[in-house]
């Protein structure tokens, strides 16, 4: 059986790696899918990246996903919110399976409201968000709306996000992508333990 591996892309001006390099088991996410992934033997890579430079994520990220692939590893790209939005245009590129978590619809709209922002979230470094970053994916927007490519889509809704507006993304995703919601929750999305049948079936079908 070919072995599997999830690239995992946090959200927008988060991390998944603390400043010295350790999973942030804080979150409840990364916890569970660590634990979910040492039991089932898959490699779980969650890098931090920075989305105010989206052309160099997308090549580190295609280098990566070449890398495991010389390892004869099938890939599964895996995103929270802004992580679920590049995780679509990954899969685009690379013709692997994308699940993406309260996916950031249109970011180049979504992200101007964080203009300013000057510290990460997580790991509190220094940080500048601008007007520019927001347009420079505009770009990605434009080619994931006017792809033809296939894309295996599965995509976890919380209905309460109060970020992304839920019904929203199921108009758009239920026709072209296994769309599974959840009762309640939260953008952070509270439902990831129920969502591991799910998940299971997506890197192992």
């Amino acid at each position: 059986m070919m072995k599997k591996a999830i690239i995992y892309l946090h959200g927008f001006n988060s991390a998944s790696l603390d400043l010295e390099g350790n999973l942030l088991r804080s979150k409840e996410k990364l916890q569970v899918m660590q634990e979910f992934c040492a039991q089932k033997d898959i490699l779980f890579f969650t890098p931090n990246v920075d989305y105010r430079d989206f052309e160099s994520l997308v090549e580190d990220m295609i280098f990566e996903w070449n890398q495991y692939l010389d390892q004869s590893y099938d890939v599964i790209f895996m995103g929270s919110s802004m992580g679920g939005f590049a995780s679509e245009y990954l899969a685009m590129k690379t013709g692997c399976k994308a699940i993406m978590i309260n996916p950031a619809i249109k970011p180049s709209e979504l992200l101007p409201q964080f203009i300013g922002v000057t510290e990460n979230y997580e790991t509190a470094e220094a940080y500048q968000w601008q007007q520019a970053d927001c347009e420079q994916l505009e770009r990605y927007e434009e080619e994931l709306e006017s792809s033809t490519q296939k894309i295996d889509r599965t995509v976890l809704l919380d209905e309460a996000d109060e970020l992304i507006d839920s019904a929203k993304t199921l108009a758009i995703y239920k026709e072209k992508a296994n769309v599974v919601t959840y009762d309640g929750g939260s953008h952070s999305f509270e439902h990831i333990k129920q969502a591991l049948p799910t998940i299971e079936k997506v890197i192992f079908s």
